[in-house]
């Protein structure tokens, strides 16, 4: 039998998130999944703000409808268009949802790191009923972190310090900016990858 094909859809236009996102999904599927992703046509280069997130849910919606996967994952940390994909009839994860939820599990204390000022509140409202005890947002724009990632992974490990300090036994690193970086820091808390908890959360739903 072959593997189920998984579709992830990267909500901005950057190709370059859509790479890391795929290697990172590669990564952790194994065989599990056929992977497969691309970028919805929401004409934004990325999302940082509520509006952004509520445009680009949409376009999520049509890629997914289009392609018809047996799973799709919506690798945004706004989630956009989480429930209409739902409503579609297939399994679908949010890349802030099952992030949020694997950090939080068993009401263990957390933080987020993230990119836009914007979402703050937003996260903080994704993350109700939680144990969130820190939330750091890297400053400028997601475009100059995309542009500078690795020579910004040092500025990454002191907010996820700064999460521990503030009393945080794992850290989400939130975004999908931040895909496959976990495994590239060293912390003294578990690290967690949005797009591993997806993954995982697909796979055990089948």
């Amino acid at each position: 039998m072959s593997a189920k094909r998984l579709l992830i859809v990267n909500p901005n236009t950057d190709a370059r998130i859509t790479g890391w996102l795929a290697a990172e999904a590669r990564r952790v599927a194994g065989g599990r999944f056929e992977v497969e992703a691309t970028n919805a046509d929401s004409g934004l280069a990325a999302l940082e703000t509520p509006e952004h997130v509520r445009l680009a849910g949409e376009a999520v919606t049509r890629a997914i409808s289009a392609a018809r996967p047996d799973a799709a994952l919506i690798a945004a940390f706004g989630d956009p268009g989480l429930a209409e994909a739902r409503a579609l009839g297939l399994p679908v994860a949010g890349l802030g949802e099952a992030g949020l939820r694997a950090a939080g599990a068993g009401g263990r204390r957390f933080g987020v790191v993230t990119l836009g000022a914007a979402m703050r509140e937003p996260i903080r409202a994704k993350a109700e009923g939680l144990n969130l005890v820190a939330l750091r947002v890297l400053p400028g724009r997601i475009a100059d972190y995309v542009a500078q990632r690795e020579s910004r992974r040092d500025e990454v490990a002191r907010e996820v310090e700064a999460c521990v300090e503030a009393g945080a036994e794992a850290v989400l690193l939130g975004g999908a900016p931040f895909a496959g970086e976990a495994a590239l820091i060293v912390s003294a808390v578990c690290l967690i990858d949005g797009v591993e908890s997806a993954v995982e959360e697909l796979w055990r739903v089948g």
